[in-house]
């Protein structure tokens, strides 16, 4: 017999939800058409060219080119750029990019289509989410919407690539939220009572969600294990058993041990070179600068479009966060990308004050204020995260990432709230569900989204930059880009290209002189790699590592003639200067130098925007070779690329020049230098330096290693030292045999000390030389 015609065989259900589902990635399709002008995207070019989009493109081309990220050939010449130092551990977001690459050869087509590709998974995700929770489809559909066209979402955009990937948070607070309700995913509720069973869907589920989120970046993994520790206290106060607890630590465990896998070629690459905290320094104050600000998350978007009549204007939300953002308030962070919107600001405000009001906080009122009190606690200026990062780590910094998470449970209570409200109505009242639900959609894309958005609704200003002029200035810049580096290319297939002035990597701070006409940006210098596909370029080596110390003495404390020499004999074979960022003074005598020594012809390119200078090395590398001859010039090849270097690695820090960090080293208790001899023969090496506290007072040093000085003794020393640096220079002469060799140091006030910031440096290295 065939069903009723009023009764869903599961078939029809089936095929219903597919049809919301697919209601909900259509009007998301759209709102990106309509909103972005996405069809009139040029996909061959970034939408985003600038700032850390330089530092993800990289990757993106590596993955699709090479299959890995973490190994980059043509970044850090002569040597090779490693990642391991700076872990980049989204491998979910790598291994989508990766599938996309089998189809789309070109990296930035694959860079432009992941991005674009996260609104309508985010809206997939999150629907799925809701729809679990038993909300029906309008507010699935429009909670979902609205989370995948969060500001967050496009503020940070392509340049904080894979935080916009947050399309995993969903997931990862459905199993949280379990827990709060008592469903506990390693745990079967038999006759009332908990009984362990970890071979079921949902634990299953949990495992794979578990696993995904440690794969999915850092931030997300971090904030989700702590959210998971209020839920687990949440749920053993709702089902009075301490299962609960056990199945939120059981989750914990499994991120943990996902975030390990993920890092394994990070420790394997320490463990035989040595930890290097250079590249991810960070100091524990920085929650303070990052962290979250209640006032940025509930006050309209910035840009928020007016609200009036032709050019009558009755209500200008924008003037709020102005207001708000006056000079005095200028630094502000990236917390200028985290407003939910206002249907997210009430119910964020509605599950703050639920924690404290007199209402019966049933489901899913009180796991949703729970962690939402939580969450904030733990991530406003102030709160919890300053001090797991002062007393814990302080890798974590960014503690107004944790918004999104926010958005989605405020998102989630309003959107409940809405349809509890219908489901207790009837008749005509009943049918309004879908009206308001979508009068709800269009007004929250309309109140999330900025002046950026939907370009042909609104007469644009003269001079107006709008999202799609961004768009086509962006390409303009790469296409010229492009055209130049493909004449270098032209002029050079093959080899190696040094690039002036010396950039750090990862993290530098943007470089210029004064009087320079502008600075050069973080990672402007990625600009030759992208555009190549065969060229080899020195920007890219990782900061603290042998290739970056040789970087940083040519660049900045050789005379030009030396400079030239050294690089040619390197196997550089061009020179890129980028103008930008020098003083006029500077380049005229750079040039003139750069004349003489490598002939008037050397000039080949100038790029006409970025001034660009594209210098030929191969000329004069041939010089040298008939000046020294051949056997002459393959030693000193074989002595600048087999040395040996001194690399400062755990515990040290400079803030001196370029070139100059040998002057001073600051270091906390503890620190390690690894000597690294790259020849076949064992090399003495006499060393002089000055030690002195940081404080008034006295200090314990002691120096630990497994060298030996000519004097075929250990080299080991315990000895005081004091705040006056200067007292008689420390000397040794130390036996260095080939390979790699870690020096301890470890300072002991014998005072009480109190530090004046938390990096807490107790000790410096003065006047550190090997010669």
């Amino acid at each position: 017999m065939s069903a009723p015609d009023n009764v869903d065989t599961p078939v029809t259900s089936r095929l219903r939800e597919v049809g919301w589902y697919s209601l909900a990635i259509g009007l998301t399709v759209a709102i990106l058409l309509a909103g972005l002008r996405v069809d009139r995207a040029d996909f061959h070019a970034p939408f985003a060219y600038e700032q850390d989009a330089l530092l993800v493109l990289p990757f993106v081309k590596e993955t699709v080119e090479g299959g890995n990220h973490w190994h980059t050939p043509r970044f850090g010449a002569p040597g090779t750029q490693e990642l391991h130092d700076f872990p980049v551990i989204d491998h979910l977001h790598l291994a989508i990019i990766w599938a996309l690459g089998r189809f789309f050869p070109d990296p930035v087509v694959v860079f432009n289509l992941f991005h674009l590709l996260t609104y309508p998974l985010t809206t997939f995700v999150a629907m799925f989410v809701l729809r679990r929770f038993r909300l029906s489809p309008p507010a699935a559909i429009v909670g979902a919407i609205l989370y995948s066209f969060q500001p967050y979402h496009y503020l940070r955009g392509q340049v904080h690539y894979f935080l916009s990937a947050y399309f995993i948070v969903p997931l990862t607070l459905m199993v949280t939220l379990w827990i709060c309700q008592g469903r506990l995913p390693f745990f079967r509720k038999v006759e009332g009572r908990y009984r362990l069973s970890v071979w079921n869907r949902d634990a299953l589920f949990t495992v794979v969600i578990a696993f995904a989120t440690s794969a999915a970046g850092a931030y997300y993994a971090f904030f989700s294990c702590a959210l998971l520790v209020p839920a687990g206290c949440y749920g053993w106060f709702v089902t009075r058993t301490w299962r609960a607890a056990a199945s939120a630590w059981v989750v914990i465990a499994l991120i943990l041990l996902g975030g390990l896998a993920n890092h394994v070629p990070t420790i394997l690459y320490q463990y035989n070179n040595g930890q290097n905290s250079r590249p991810r320094s960070r100091l524990s104050e920085e929650a303070e600068i990052y962290g979250m600000k209640i006032a940025q998350v509930i006050l309209p978007v910035a840009g928020h479009n007016p609200i009036g009549f032709g050019s009558t204007t009755l209500y200008n939300p924008a003037a709020l966060r102005s207001m708000y953002q006056a000079p005095v308030y200028k630094d502000l962070s990236e917390c200028d990308w985290d407003p939910f919107g206002m249907i997210g600001a009430i119910g964020y405000l509605f599950l703050l004050s639920a924690a404290f009001l007199p209402i019966r906080r049933v489901w899913p009122v009180g796991p949703l204020s729970a962690l939402t009190v939580f969450a904030t606690l733990l991530a406003t200026i102030g709160g919890f995260g300053a001090i797991f990062n002062l007393m814990i780590s302080s890798q974590v910094r960014c503690y107004n990432r944790i918004s999104i998470f926010i958005a989605f449970l405020a998102l989630f209570i309003v959107c409940w709230g809405v349809d509890r409200f219908f489901d207790r109505r009837t008749g005509w009242a009943r049918r309004c569900r879908w009206p308001v639900f979508l009068g709800m959609m269009m007004f929250g894309i309309w109140d999330q989204t900025n002046e950026d958005w939907f370009p042909d609704v609104r007469i644009a200003k003269p001079g107006y930059l709008s999202v799609e002029n961004t768009r086509a200035a962006n390409a303009e810049r790469y296409w010229a880009d492009r055209e130049f580096f493909e004449q270098v290319e032209e002029l050079l297939p093959e080899g190696m290209v040094f690039t002036f002035p010396f950039m750090e990597y990862p993290e530098s701070r943007a470089y210029t002189e004064p009087g320079a006409p502008r600075k050069i940006e973080s990672y402007e210098m990625a600009l030759g790699y992208l555009h190549t596909r065969n060229l080899r370029w020195s920007f890219g080596t990782m900061k603290g590592r042998e290739w970056d110390d040789w970087m940083r003495r040519v660049s900045g404390k050789e005379p030009i003639p030396r400079f030239l020499e050294r690089i040619a004999i390197a196997g550089f074979e061009g020179l890129l200067v980028d103008v930008r960022g020098l003083s006029p003074k500077h380049w005229n005598e750079l040039r003139t130098e750069l004349d003489r020594y490598l002939g008037q012809g050397a000039l080949r390119e100038i790029h006409p925007t970025r001034k660009l200078h594209f210098f030929d090395l191969r000329g004069y590398r041939d010089s040298l070779k008939r000046n020294y001859g051949q056997p002459a010039f393959d030693a000193l090849v074989a002595a600048e690329h087999h040395n040996l270097t001194v690399l400062w690695l755990k515990g040290f820090t400079s803030y001196e020049p370029t070139g100059y960090e040998d002057r001073l080293r600051w270091c906390s208790h503890a620190g390690e230098v690894v000597f690294v001899n790259g020849t076949e023969q064992t090399v003495t090496l006499p060393i002089r330096m000055r030690f002195r506290t940081t404080f008034k007072d006295e200090g314990r040093l002691q120096i630990q290693s497994s060298l030996r000085t000519t004097a075929d003794e250990p080299w080991i020393d315990d000895f005081t030292i004091g705040p006056d640096d200067k007292q008689s220079p420390y000397a040794r002469e130390i036996v260095i045999p080939p390979g790699r060799h870690t020096v301890h140091f470890r300072c002991t006030p014998l005072t009480n000390v109190q530090p004046t910031d938390s990096r807490n440096h107790l000790f410096s290295i003065v006047d550190f030389r090997t010669k």
